[in-house]
């Protein structure tokens, strides 16, 4: 794979582009990219990644790690059976990350998210439109039951696990769309996979954090939609909200920025929250989510 094709599947903008092509033209740094891509991008089961010194160039080879590390990709979906369209689309994950390095450290490399890449190009987890999924997942909280105390999912139902990309709006119509694609995903290319429903643990589902997003949140319509209950694991949340900066000095802070940062001073600690999406529910109304919340009022 060139350059320019890496730069096309991963939808890089043209500072980015330009950033690669410069990275590539350090020995030194190529040198470390084709050391982190032959033990952690090329294996079928990642090993641990060299030890380098950590900082800004480090972050610039694990940005070249994932360009040298395509044609392993390319290599790991065939071998799980998985269109190449999906690992193209799945690819555009690494721009979330080169932004969010470059808002909060002027950095364009990885980082944060690096062993993230690695279970992205290796087809763990691929991209279907707004969402990401595991190819595989076994669910682990409690059991989740519908209002007449019927279980809907207990501990090792496969699951289709969903994950959130920061590199958009999370409306529902989008959502639905990344599901269904999701579902048509699992049947053509995993028919023997006899999924629950879709389960995610994110920040976002904190019940501590919920509050603090405005009524008309998009996440609050699609919390609306499923089944929640906490998870007792600390979250980076005030990374994902605040970046580097120190939030008692953020300029102009969003509402979100404000509540949560005076939930921070008074000795609060963010966790992750559940949240259960059955099956029968998305499919009932054709991936409609508008609709199914509609119904569960």
């Amino acid at each position: 794979m060139t350059p320019a094709q890496f730069s096309e599947y991963c939808k890089l903008s043209p500072e980015e582009y330009k950033a690669l092509l410069e990275i590539l033209n350090d020995p030194e740094l190529v040198e470390w990219a084709q050391q982190i891509a032959s033990q952690c991008f090329a294996p079928e089961t990642a090993g641990a990644a060299p030890e380098l010194p950590e900082g800004e160039r480090l972050a610039k080879a694990w940005f070249a790690a994932a360009f040298f590390g395509a044609e392993s990709a390319k290599e790991h979906y065939r071998k799980k059976g998985l269109p190449m369209d999906v690992l193209y689309e799945t690819m555009t994950d690494i721009t979330a990350w080169l932004r969010n390095s470059k808002r909060n450290y002027g950095i364009i490399g990885l980082t944060h998210a690096r062993s993230w890449e690695v279970m992205l190009w290796h087809g763990d987890v691929t991209r279907h439109g707004r969402l990401e999924c595991n190819t595989e997942s076994f669910y682990s909280g409690p059991a989740v039951t519908d209002e007449n105390g019927v279980i809907l999912v207990e501990k090792g139902d496969p699951v289709i696990q969903l994950h959130i990309p920061e590199d958009g709006p999370m409306d529902l119509e989008s959502c639905g769309r990344s599901m269904k694609r999701m579902s048509e995903f699992f049947a053509k290319c995993r028919p023997d996979y006899h999924w629950k429903g879709f389960y995610c643990v994110s920040w976002l589902f904190d019940p501590q954090l919920l509050p603090m997003f405005p009524a008309y949140s998009n996440v609050l319509k699609f919390y609306a939609i499923g089944y929640s209950h906490p998870v007792d694991i600390k979250a980076d949340t005030k990374f994902r909200v605040f970046g580097s900066l120190d939030p008692d000095t953020v300029e102009n802070p969003t509402s979100l920025q404000q509540n949560a940062a005076e939930f921070l001073r008074s000795g609060g600690v963010f966790k992750e929250g559940g949240l259960f999406i059955p099956r029968s529910s998305v499919e009932m109304v054709d991936y409609d989510l508008e609709r199914l919340i509609q119904g569960r009022r």
